[in-house]
């Protein structure tokens, strides 16, 4: 799971396959890497794919890197670990609204590939349109990466943070608070299977009825989801209403710089950015409505 990962498209001149017992075994392998070693782990993103360069595969399904557990305020997802356990463990279910959970199972709708897919090969190939890493960066979920030396990296920089190509993803890390903080989530689904064309994540808590660490991501902008300061700093220190939500979500619109694709067009993601925000921003309400 190379922190510049590149998806392959068939590999047809395969000549070595590893499957390495520690990290330094595996740092070793990346460290001879010249473009002919892909890591693996659940192995989806090989179906269908094609790449003449790669020569070598390295399955670190070999690092006990499965796990979710909760430290000291923290919790620690294994980079191996199944999207489906995500899914169905309770920590998750029960921590933000079960807001991860459901994003690990909008992310892949068939529940065979959830048990193959892993969370840290869903993270590093994130596009545009990823739903786990949306949520994540409303979270302000952070990536423990293995190299030369171990560091983490908050979410919104990892996949851009130079230097760190040939560095092994070793898990996910997610801050747990748990008073008086809620999420929403709200996409649009051209159908019940696929995936949206556009979705937002907000997270936000309430500090004497103020909201405070407000979170605000959008699908659909180029290259992977991002966040809206903007719309975030609007609602710092407000009081969350219907009224604060509309200016949030006109702030989102204006600041909202969609890429069009095959999926819809740029106007369109622009016009209906407002619309997933103000339902992802009214299902804090809710559930703060209905807790307190």
């Amino acid at each position: 799971m190379l922190a510049n990962n590149h998806q392959t498209r068939m590999l047809s001149n395969l000549t070595g396959y590893f499957r390495p017992k520690s990290t330094a075994e595996t740092l070793a392998l990346l460290q001879k890497n010249s473009g002919t070693i892909l890591m693996i782990a659940g192995g989806t993103k090989l179906v269908s794919s094609q790449n003449d360069t790669v020569r070598e595969l390295v399955d670190i399904t070999g690092l006990n890197l499965d796990y979710i557990k909760e430290d000291m305020g923290v919790i620690r997802v294994g980079a191996t670990t199944p999207l489906q356990k995500l899914v169905e463990a309770p920590i998750i279910k029960k921590m933000y609204n079960g807001i991860v959970s459901q994003a690990a199972l909008l992310t892949q709708r068939s529940r065979m590939i959830r048990n193959m897919s892993t969370i840290g090969g869903e993270l590093i190939t994130t596009k545009s349109l990823s739903i786990l890493y949306c949520v994540m960066l409303v979270l302000q979920a952070q990536v423990r990466i293995a190299g030369g030396e171990e560091f983490a990296l908050a979410m919104n920089i990892f996949l851009n943070k130079k230097g760190v190509a040939g560095g092994l993803l070793m898990e996910v890390l997610i801050p747990y608070i748990r008073n008086y903080t809620y999420t929403g989530m709200s996409g649009i689904f051209p159908t019940q299977q696929s995936a949206p064309i556009i979705l937002a994540g907000a997270r936000l808590s309430l500090n004497k009825g103020l909201c405070e660490n407000v979170k605000i991501a959008i699908t659909g902008t180029e290259k992977v989801p991002q966040r809206i300061p903007a719309a975030e700093t609007l609602i710092e220190g407000r009081r969350l209403s219907s009224e604060t939500i509309a200016m949030a979500a006109e702030r989102v619109y204006e600041a909202y710089k969609p890429m069009p694709d095959a999926l819809a067009s740029e106007e369109f993601r622009k016009e209906v950015s407002r619309l997933v925000v103000k339902k992802a921003l009214h299902q804090c309400l809710e559930r703060a409505e209905a807790e307190l």
